[in-house]
């Protein structure tokens, strides 16, 4: 059973936060991604080059995610700071090691980015 997003009162870690994005982007849910955004989140995409603001811009980038399969395999938490490392694959295309770095206000994600490098 799928949990509900995070009320915009409610605090949350860290931690939390980056896996409720994570589950949000798993399963294409643009608001429950939104809701543990910062309104003034930065979401940077691969190469650095394009930045999206906003909630807006979270929900933007969850709903653009292709359907790859993503598959978290280390939490680091550094303070504020959470990265993720996993694999993102599309089976039988291709497969990505995927650094995903969230920053927080310590409870809202206040800047996202994530880069890729080939698995295969």
């Amino acid at each position: 059973m799928r949990k509900p997003p995070p009320r915009e009162n409610d605090a949350v870690t860290p931690l939390e936060a980056a896996k409720t994005f994570m589950s949000a982007l798993e399963g294409g849910d643009a608001d429950r991604a939104a809701a543990v955004c910062a309104d003034d989140v930065t979401v940077v995409l691969p190469g650095g080059e394009t930045e999206l603001q906003g909630k807006d811009a979270a929900r933007r980038l969850i709903r653009m995610a292709p359907p790859f399969i993503r598959r978290v395999r280390e939490e680091e938490v550094l303070g504020n700071t959470v990265i993720l490392r996993g694999l993102t694959r599309s089976p039988g295309h291709f497969a990505n090691f995927t650094t995903w770095t969230f920053e927080t206000d310590g409870d809202r994600i206040v800047h996202v980015s994530f880069a890729w490098r080939p698995a295969n």
